[in-house]
């Protein structure tokens, strides 16, 4: 039995399973919906909602500067690791916004090269930096919606379409 195992397993050895789950996030990313099994999208809706928030909460440097100067701590807890926190804001407190700068763009650049572990194409990587996470700075989470389609002809497996929802304006 499985018990308390995560994720599933697909049918699949390891390699080509988190190559299909690579895949299905990066083309999710790119078309900002997809056509799939109900397996495949419960098994990729989790990890594209981290990717999200990870590209939500770290992606934008001015945002970081901001919080910092205004002495959000609270806010930056949330969105940064401590570490990170008292770094920006004691680069705030002290007055050197040269440092500020480059620590925020550091937090920005290695959220970027961990989500790059995931999603290798640059174009979809600077989407989702640029287009996709801005959208959600509002929404705490809940970024993909899966809708049923049907059964599939050949061997009735359940066909849904998982997609991005829309920004509440």
């Amino acid at each position: 039995m499985r018990h308390q195992m995560a994720g599933k397993k697909l049918g699949r050895s390891t390699k080509q399973r988190k190559s299909l789950r690579r895949t299905l996030i990066h083309q999710l990313f790119q078309h900002e919906k997809i056509r799939t099994t109900e397996a495949k999208a419960k098994a990729i809706k989790g990890q594209a909602e981290k990717i999200i928030t990870l590209a939500r909460n770290r992606g934008d440097a001015t945002r970081l500067i901001e919080l910092a100067e205004d002495g959000e701590e609270a806010t930056l807890l949330q969105l940064l690791t401590n570490a990170q926190t008292a770094r920006l804001l004691g680069l705030a407190k002290g007055g050197d916004d040269a440092g500020l700068e480059r620590e925020a763009k550091a937090i920005v650049v290695h959220a970027q090269r961990l989500v790059a572990r995931e999603i290798t194409n640059r174009e979809t990587l600077q989407k989702l930096f640029q287009d996709i996470a801005p959208r959600y700075i509002n929404r705490p989470g809940g970024y993909t919606r899966i809708v049923r389609i049907g059964q599939r002809k050949g061997d009735a497996a359940e066909i849904v379409q998982i997609s991005l929802i829309e920004a509440e304006a």
